[in-house]
């Protein structure tokens, strides 16, 4: 795996140096500031206020690369002006127009942490939370102008640095729902329940906490299915779903939720008969009538119980016979 990686790596970088781009002007000196780099052709200007606006205006023009310049100027030229909070909102805007995702996000983080009050703190959160979704929603995060990493680890990260945020804001509760649906997208269906868990924990009368609960189950449900119905997993995954129908009884899954326990039963019932079919090919009948009758205690309406009651019929007289070591 480690050297796969690394051949994708060097690809990703011969390709960036094969693929035009564009390149950064001459290296620039301004007094008070020292060397930066430029683009060619983007206007710089002496205060704040008036560089705020030749970026806004590049921005307008959809020339988001220049404007993300001219928005880097007022940030690393004037940082403690008022200008620089909204020079920060517009560079992360113009690096969300280029599809560099999770360096928007970023520039959303640094305009919270250090400006705690500015008025747009709740914008930082909406853009933060549009990217998440993005990148939950199947997005690439983007590095080099290439697009083939999976952005689902990102999206977790955003979406908690939210809730560290902004607990109980709007996003709260909706953040903690998509952790749960990114680490499904990874197949980590346990670390999926844990983050469901917590937002019944944090947000138990927030509507979202149905659809957790409801989660919980389709989540054990999937690992069960992964392990060939794994009895532990599905009898958690038809607990979760008898506590959904507790909790919510007039929900409008409640149906489907029915439906969803009767199908694990079955399963876990077809599950247990060929554990006992297992037995009886090896002639450990003994073994056998346990999991057969297994199959009947747990669900004695199924049609596998009536095949468990034939198979313990035929098989008890041979059971009786056989030296209890078998």
């Amino acid at each position: 795996m480690k050297s796969i990686t690394r051949l994708l790596l060097l690809c990703a970088i011969g390709i960036f140096f094969v693929l035009p781009h564009d390149c950064p002007a001459a290296l620039v000196w301004h007094k008070g500031e020292g060397w930066s780099w430029e683009r060619e052709g983007v206007t710089v200007a002496n205060n704040p206020k008036d560089q705020l606006d030749i970026a806004r205006g590049l921005e307008a023009k959809k020339n988001y690369d220049d404007a993300a310049t001219a928005y880097r100027r007022v940030i690393r030229r004037w940082p403690t002006s008022f200008s620089c909070q909204e020079a920060r909102l517009g560079l992360a805007k113009c690096l969300t127009q280029m599809n560099y995702l999770y360096k928007a996000a970023k520039e959303y983080q640094n305009l919270i942490e250090k400006h705690p009050n500015s008025p747009h703190f709740e914008d930082a959160l909406q853009g933060q939370y549009d990217i998440a979704s993005r990148f939950l929603n199947g997005e690439k995060h983007k590095i080099w102008r290439l697009r083939f990493f999976s952005g689902f680890g990102k999206a977790i990260e955003i979406f908690e640095q939210i809730i560290k945020d902004a607990p109980y804001s709007k996003f709260g509760p909706a953040s903690q729902f998509r952790i749960g649906l990114a680490y499904e997208k990874e197949k980590d269906n346990v670390a999926a329940v844990h983050a469901y868990e917590k937002l019944l924990e944090r947000y138990p009368k927030d509507p979202t906490a149905e659809d957790a609960q409801f989660q919980i189950g389709w989540a054990y449900r999937s690992e069960a299915k992964r392990a060939e119905y794994d009895q532990n997993n599905a009898n958690q995954a038809i607990a979760a779903f008898k506590d959904f129908l507790v909790r919510y009884p007039n929900s409008a899954k409640a149906e489907q939720v029915r439906q969803l326990c009767a199908d694990l039963k079955q399963e876990q019932s077809r599950g247990l008969f060929q554990i006992g079919h297992y037995y009886e090919k090896n002639k450990n009948y003994r073994a056998a009538l346990i999991y057969f009758n297994e199959v009947i205690e747990q669900n004695p309406r199924s049609d596998w119980a009536n095949q468990a009651q034939q198979k313990i019929t035929a098989l008890a007289p041979l059971a009786k016979r056989q030296p209890a070591s078998k």
